[in-house]
């Protein structure tokens, strides 16, 4: 199993809640967990440039642990960007984590699995030094995802060498992390996981916190379905990673 997390503020996710007040959250104290519940374990932190360049201090001590890999810069939907705008943002974010780590930046990860699946934005990961992707997502929705159905990691050949995509797994539907991992029962996860021949598994520092994120942010954002979808839970997320981790890894 490969268990990675986004590591971004809250108030960078693409659902469309409209935030009156920046939530205060102890990002270390969740990352802290998340090393803790994954100590040697194939673990890789997708790591957004403005969280890195906002907590730097946070970001080094993760890398003791754990992979650092980038997120881009800043958490856009790549499809609303211009294609040299983004590029230019995986090539600062790769750049600054690694000045800031001191340790070559291997991977990426699209925020919100928005990259389109169109060689020319592989050939671009490749030309700023990126070696794999973890950024489809194997079912279609109204913000992000493939309607191709590639569940194992896959090659893509481009000018000068080649980008490993690492997609999210698929059993009827994508249930590695998320809004997935989240609302899905335990026991429904577990079975998936068991059953998947190249298990991911995805989360969020704030999916970790010890509450009930609905009524934690009810009065941060005003109330819309965005809203809803970003926040519903079964069950206390921080648990069901650790007894993922534990049952099946």
């Amino acid at each position: 199993m490969w268990i990675t997390i986004d590591v971004e503020e809250v108030t960078d996710m693409n659902f469309n809640v409209l935030w009156n007040n920046n939530p205060q959250i102890d990002y270390e104290k969740e990352l802290d967990f998340f090393v803790e519940v994954t100590k040697n374990k194939n673990t890789t932190a997708f790591v957004l440039g403005s969280f890195a360049k906002k907590y730097p201090q946070i970001i080094k001590k993760l890398s003791q642990n754990v992979e650092i890999a980038s997120h881009g810069f800043y958490h856009k939907l790549i499809y609303k960007e211009s294609f040299e705008e983004w590029k230019m943002e995986i090539s600062d974010a790769k750049k600054y984590l690694e000045d800031l780590i001191g340790k070559e930046v291997k991977g990426y990860r699209s925020p919100s699995w928005s990259l389109p699946f169109d060689k020319k934005y592989y050939q671009a990961l490749f030309d700023c030094g990126y070696s794999y992707s973890s950024s489809y997502f194997p079912m279609k929705n109204y913000m992000y995802g493939n309607s191709i159905n590639k569940t194992m990691p896959f090659k893509i050949y481009v000018d000068g060498g080649v980008i490993e995509e690492r997609p999210i797994p698929k059993n009827i539907i994508p249930f590695g992390g998320g809004f997935y991992l989240r609302v899905l029962p335990l026991w429904i996860l577990k079975l998936m996981f068991k059953k998947t021949k190249n298990p991911v598994l995805y989360i969020h520092p704030y999916e970790l916190l010890d509450k009930n994120l609905i009524k934690f942010f009810w009065n941060n954002a005003n109330k819309n379905l965005d809203y809803f979808l970003a926040f519903i839970h079964n069950g206390n997320t921080k648990n069901k990673l650790k007894k993922i981790i534990d049952e099946i890894y």
